[in-house]
């Protein structure tokens, strides 16, 4: 009597359906992603909402001076509009924020009381000036909680909303410094020193009460730009085209400080500041383990098969199909518990019942101790997919080797499936 070991074989026509299953299944993986993108919209459009009621990204600009300067020539005057920015211009902006609920959604908003001082230099053409308007600009000034006031050469003015007759006018770039006209811009009439020279600097200061959303920034439009924020948001992303030249990020809150010389800005700057962000933002990191989604479930596969030779007992087709969509549903809890519990939670949750419900379905499929296998597979690959979201600069790199050790221990496991025996023949 002679024994003989055939080795089970899965049928190549069951492997292409499996392959194309795992294909299939990109289908309901990009309608996930469709899905995050529409919350993540939903979200936006609360985060609007709000900030219209309150205010929006706010940005400062100023302040600068503008005159009509009379030259006489040959009995004839000619009258020219002059602008004049800062020698020195310091911004001083002390933060504190405050996270709205609105449904399900945070939204920070925040309440700043800024200093800002610095000094004009008198010029040549200053001196021969007709009128003379001081000019401030503020995005949104529904912002505004008190009605600003400068003090310049001893004496205060109060701003208010543009002149008409210059509005046309007001465009003025120098030496890399850039101030537009906005609908937004307050000015006062100014009265200089009768008895100033050229070259005497011109002090002024003043302080803003102001609220907004999301963002503030700064236009260093000035020879000379200093700007100082303070705050306790413990997750700032510092913006703009100038990156802090000093900053210190702690849990407890920041500080950062810009120094900026105007002929390093641009006509079209976007100005230096700081955004409040959600670090821990669930849509996009749901997003980020979505893109994950095929290799998964293309490895999960590979794991079933390799249970099939363990246990000796075929997965039909329509099983492969239901563990795929099972693994697919888990971005589907993924974004439900996150917009409740937080994105860490809400991870482990959704990991926690995919994981054990696979396993379960297994066992009741192979009535094998592989399904443990699979089962403790398939919790470890959500575990690396958790590692790689939470890393930032590495995370392609350590993803990439941490998917090709699990590649490689598959390949291991696999490499004697031929020797593998799923029934016994007698021959006499």
């Amino acid at each position: 009597m002679e024994t003989k070991n055939i080795p089970y074989k899965p049928g190549a026509l069951k492997l292409c359906i499996i392959a194309l299953i795992s294909l299939l299944l990109l289908i309901p993986l990009v309608m996930v992603q469709g899905l995050i993108h529409d919350r993540s919209s939903t979200k936006e459009t609360v985060e609007e909402e709000i900030a219209n009621s309150t205010a929006q990204s706010q940005t400062i600009a100023g302040p600068v001076i503008f005159y009509e300067e009379v030259e006489t020539k040959n009995n004839k005057h000619k009258e020219t509009l002059q602008c004049l920015i800062s020698n020195t211009l310091n911004y001083n902006s002390n933060i504190e924020t405050e996270t709205l609920h609105r449904s399900i959604y945070d939204v920070v908003v925040y309440n700043s009381k800024i200093k800002i001082d610095g000094t004009f230099k008198v010029t040549k053409k200053l001196l021969n000036k007709k009128w003379c308007y001081l000019y401030f600009s503020i995005s949104d000034l529904k912002g505004l909680q008190s009605i600003p006031e400068i003090k310049i050469c001893d004496s205060t003015y109060t701003l208010e909303l543009d002149r008409e007759d210059i509005k046309e006018k007001y465009n003025y770039t120098r030496n890399g410094s850039y101030f537009e006209y906005s609908t937004n811009t307050l000015t006062a009439k100014i009265n200089l020193p009768e008895n100033m020279i050229e070259g005497q600097e011109l002090k002024y200061e003043m302080t803003l009460n102001i609220k907004g959303t999301k963002e503030q920034t700064f236009e260093p439009c000035s020879e000379m730009t200093t700007l100082t924020i303070q705050s306790s948001y413990p997750h700032p992303s510092f913006i703009g085209d100038f990156l802090p030249t000093k900053r210190s990020v702690t849990d407890t809150g920041f500080s950062a400080e810009w120094s900026v010389l105007g002929m390093n800005v641009a006509s079209n700057s976007d100005g230096m500041g700081v955004a409040f962000v959600n670090p821990s933002d669930p849509y996009l990191q749901s997003e980020r383990t979505s893109k994950y989604g095929f290799l998964i479930i293309a490895l999960v596969f590979v794991a079933a098969l390799l249970a099939e030779f363990i246990s000796r007992k075929e997965i039909t087709i329509v099983q492969y199909a239901i563990v795929g969509l099972s693994l697919v549903l888990f971005y589907s809890l993924l974004i439900s518990f996150s917009e409740i519990t937080g994105f860490g939670l809400a991870y482990l949750i959704s990991a926690i019942m995919t994981t054990l419900a696979l396993m379960f379905y297994f066992r009741r499929m192979l009535k094998n101790k592989a399904a443990y296998f699979v089962g403790g597979f398939v919790g470890l690959m959500y575990i690396i997919n958790y590692i790689i979201i939470q890393m930032e600069t590495f995370s392609l790199l350590t993803g990439s080797l941490l998917l090709f050790i699990m590649l490689l221990v598959l390949m291991y496991f696999t490499s004697n499936m031929n020797n593998i025996s799923t029934k016994d023949t007698t021959e006499n």
